[in-house]
């Protein structure tokens, strides 16, 4: 990474990038929309957690067998975000899911092949992966799985990773049939556990949106959210842990540096748990430019019943930044703050059709901060930052006005 190709300022929490061939046209940025999650949102202990359990979970449901909420690492997570394709929690569940399951050794995947083969595919995910975890007792007699099988998993997570892209879950499915084993047998098997886990479906026919969802919301925010009532968490949920990142200076300098007409949000998750996270601080942003995942469903859905094919409107796309900045105060050049490739991706697609937006990527409240630094370093992204609270030292250092 050339270093020279940024101005570096020190600040309290670390250090701001910014490229130095975008200095003076960021003085012209007249609009902010803001990821939510690891943005506005620090979820290192909600959604981070949520995946880890998920899997876990999952798992020992469909084995019989215990495994370590610690075997998707902080690090295991970052080497999915990396990749530009997992935005999406449900995603990277799903992706860590199909690599341990297709890493189970043969006799295991025989026998949950034959499990879920008994086991009608139109039962809830509850009734489904209570048949298969009842099936699975009787079928195992062995102690478990070895350590050794563990280390493997966690030393080949790297490997598999590296081989994914921004398709996310397609590339998914194209690396574990093409890489693991070359057989119609086993494409059967991964097709068979597939269509039994119901993904990407939601929450009410897919067992991985699911159990999610049940964790991370809690029993009354997912009953609140989603109309139907929890079966694998009847208590709180992990998004009781979220805090929120940007000080209630930052928030207010920022309205009056840009008007709050040109404050928005662009997020990959629900607008519910959103709130419930933010409270107010939401009524804080143009209501207008704010999307979330419910409004890119709905878009999808009509866009599907228009084109008569399933659409993605999801991030990397560019749909929901380009909808969020038609909404602003005025048209101008518009900075997006996210915390993952996927975001940069997004800016970079979006500027294939309207080429006014930048991106600054933050990276204090990841697992892995040096790295999510170091990537966004490497991908040359327009800013970077140690957190939104950040901002305000550089929209004040950019006007000449000093910190």
């Amino acid at each position: 990474m050339a270093f020279n190709e940024y101005v570096v300022y020190p600040v309290g929490d670390g250090k701001v990038y910014v490229k130095i061939d975008r200095l003076e046209i960021l003085r012209l940025i007249k609009g902010v929309l803001f990821d939510c999650d690891g943005v506005l949102i620090d979820v290192r202990g909600s959604y981070d957690r949520a995946i880890s359990k998920t899997v876990a979970f999952i798992l020992q449901n469909l084995t019989g067998y215990t495994f370590r909420e610690q075997l998707i690492s902080d690090e295991v997570i970052h080497l999915f975000r990396k990749t530009g394709g997992f935005n999406n929690d449900w995603d990277t569940v799903y992706g860590a899911l199909m690599f341990i399951i297709c890493s189970l050794p043969y006799e295991l995947r025989e026998k949950l092949k034959r499990c879920i083969k008994n086991v009608e595919l139109y039962l809830n995910p509850y009734e489904r992966l209570a048949r298969i975890k009842e099936a699975m007792k009787k079928e195992n007699r062995r102690e478990g799985l070895g350590e050794e099988f563990f280390e493997d998993v966690t030393n080949r997570f790297k490997e598999f990773t590296a081989i994914l892209d921004e398709t996310g879950v397609s590339s998914v499915d194209a690396a574990l049939l093409e890489k693991t084993e070359k057989s119609e047998a086993f494409a059967n098997f991964y097709n068979l556990v597939k269509n039994f886990l119901k993904y990407p479906a939601g929450v009410h026919d897919s067992i991985i949106s699911r159990v999610f969802e049940e964790f991370f919301c809690g029993a009354k925010l997912f009953r609140e959210t989603y109309g139907t009532e929890p079966k694998f968490n009847k208590g709180q949920g992990m998004i009781e842990n979220e805090k929120i990142i940007p000080q209630s200076e930052t928030l207010n300098r920022l309205a009056s540096i840009f008007g709050k007409e040109n404050l928005g949000i662009v997020s990959g998750g629900r607008l519910k748990p959103a709130r419930h996270a933010l409270g107010n601080i939401l009524d804080e942003f143009n209501p207008y430019a704010q999307v979330f995942l419910d409004d890119i469903e709905e878009a999808e859905w009509e866009l599907s019943i228009k084109t008569g094919s399933r659409v993605n409107l999801k991030k990397p796309n560019p749909f929901p930044l380009l909808k969020a900045a038609e909404n602003l105060g005025q048209r101008a050049y518009v900075l997006y703050v996210g915390d993952s490739m996927e975001d940069a991706l997004m800016v970079r697609k979006a500027n294939e059709l309207d080429n006014r937006f930048f991106f600054a990527g933050v990276y204090n409240y990841s697992g892995l901060k040096d790295a999510v630094l170091q990537t966004f370093l490497e991908s040359r992204c327009d800013i970077i930052l140690p957190s939104v609270n950040e901002l305000l030292f550089l929209f004040q250092t950019l006007r000449g006005e000093g910190w």
